[in-house]
């Protein structure tokens, strides 16, 4: 076979060379696929590597027990699981860190055998096959979830059924995470809160180590609410000191104020931009606190960008003690959806509760009953129909409000409580900091004719995606189960992403 003959040679030519001409001679509507099919097959073979480093590591352990007493066994565990862990490090060359990590994982997908064996195939990578076997962990074996809230219907799935359809989903990693411990949660509150306290025990700490090139890392395990305050505050006094002028990256600057928050000795957070009409007030005096402007910012997208979270205060970039309402809070005062805490995800109700008092809180809009875990799972019943493709949402006459561009506090906490986060593909920011996005076009000048301002014509895009969106290389299409198809009319591959 020829490199002109197709991208495929990249995957059974043995000449490094050879497949470097047929990648870089690809066209842009095949490279996509070849690209995919190789991740898969990279994921099967990390697989085939880690259960067989699994297998290994248990073979060395066994050994070490196999002609002792009981007695001596006790004794001995700890070092046999030590020499399985030293075993697999020398034999793969790799650190004994991830080789306890590897052992630990092959050991746990013994007892989950759809996830092993989805693993193997390839369907997903090692990290994200390790999120849903922490998950697994905490919930009882042989576990039923009904999965459908609507009366008389029958849609159950054990939990390795659920965490393999919410992982074939178009989300982060980080998304999967929080997902799955909405289920946990929702399952056994009074667990869930006991594992939080173990972990803490266990996991939390505060490290800073040299780095090179005069820098130090800093790598810490903190509550979550601990870790909101301190992104709250660090983006709440970005957005009153600095200007969009500012040349510094993100990143700078948030260890710019961070620097200023923690004391550091002569440290101020200043605008750089250098401009002499620089919008931001002199920097105040870092011992009083002062009251955060808005910092919200003008659309990129003209007047077809709502802001999403418009009446939510900031916390107070103060250096002396919290604000009064430190965090915000998502609260269903049935009890029926797992608390979040905004700017981390679903914690527990126990957390929630010592939470509350210093929190803003928001109630779950009263909507249809929702199955516990909150979660949408649509299983195998195949794609729903499309909504009304006008922008009407099926009304043949506005409703009260549809005619209006900006969405009542209603309807954008709706929004909100549905599309926790951008309904954008592989997209994990919360919907609460996205712009509501019109899919069809809302129209200033006659809104009768455009698209309304309605459930089933609104949705979350953070900023980046709302603008890609607009390019039109995704062009997206709701269903009436509320997932969204995103189509790309050139290579013709279709992407689904779900609400929740």
């Amino acid at each position: 076979m020829s490199i002109c003959e197709g991208l495929a040679v990249v995957f059974v030519c043995s000449d490094p060379a050879a497949a470097d001409a047929a990648i870089t001679s690809a066209a842009s509507t095949v490279v996509g696929a070849g690209a995919r099919d190789h991740l898969r097959a990279s994921r099967q073979h990390e697989a085939r590597s880690l259960l067989a480093a699994y297998r290994l590591g248990r073979s060395v352990y066994e050994d070490m027990l196999v002609s002792l007493s009981t007695t001596q066994r006790m004794r001995v565990r700890g070092a046999a699981d030590k020499a399985a862990i030293g075993e697999i490090s020398l034999q793969l060359g790799f650190s004994r860190t991830k080789a306890g990590t590897w052992l630990h994982l092959g050991d746990a997908l013994q007892r989950l055998p759809k996830i092993r064996l989805a693993y193997l195939a390839g369907d997903f990578s090692t990290h994200r096959m390790s999120r849903m076997v922490y998950a697994a962990q905490l919930v009882p074996d042989d576990l039923v979830i009904d999965t459908d809230p609507t009366p008389g219907a029958a849609c159950t799935l054990d939990f390795e059924d659920l965490a393999l359809e919410l992982q074939a989903r178009p989300t982060t990693d980080t998304v999967l995470q929080d997902q799955l411990a909405e289920v946990v949660i929702s399952l056994d509150p009074d667990g869930a809160a006991q594992t939080r306290e173990q972990f803490a025990e266990v996991w939390q700490n505060l490290t800073v180590t040299a780095d090179s090139s005069g820098h130090m890392t800093l790598d810490g395990c903190v509550p979550a609410e601990d870790g909101v305050h301190l992104s709250q505050r660090i983006a709440a006094l970005i957005a009153e000191r600095l200007c969009r002028r500012d040349p510094r990256r993100i990143g700078g600057q948030r260890v710019a104020a961070l620097a200023e928050i923690t004391g550091v000795p002569g440290t101020t957070l200043t605008c750089h931009c250098g401009h002499h009409d620089c919008p931001q007030r002199p920097t105040p005096n870092p011992t009083d606190p002062t009251e955060p402007s808005d910092p919200s910012e003008p659309s990129e997208h003209g007047t077809e960008a709502v802001s999403a979270d418009t009446n939510v205060p900031e916390a107070k970039p103060s250096s002396q003690k919290p604000s009064s309402s430190a965090w915000t809070l998502v609260l269903d005062p049935a009890g029926s959806v797992v608390p979040r805490l905004r700017g981390y995800g679903a914690i527990d109700p126990a957390l929630a509760e010592t939470l509350t008092e210093n929190s803003t809180l928001i109630a779950v809009p009263d909507t249809t009953e929702r199955p516990p875990s909150g979660l949408i799972v649509t299983g195998e019943r195949g794609p729903a129909p499309p909504v009304d493709p006008t922008g009407h949402g099926g009304h043949r006459h506005p409703p009260p409000g549809a005619l209006t561009y900006t969405p009542s506090r209603r309807l954008r906490d709706q929004i909100l409580h549905t599309d926790l986060r951008c309904r954008y593909p592989l997209c994990a920011t919360p919907s609460h900091d996205c712009e509501l996005d019109h899919l069809v076009k809302f129209n200033h000048a006659d809104p009768q004719a455009g698209g309304w301002t309605v459930p089933d014509n609104i949705i979350p895009l953070c900023r980046p995606d709302h603008h890609r969106k607009h390019l039109g290389t995704w062009l997206p299409t709701m269903h009436t189960d509320r997932t969204i198809t995103w189509h790309n009319p050139t290579t013709r591959q279709q992407i689904i992403t779900h609400p929740r």
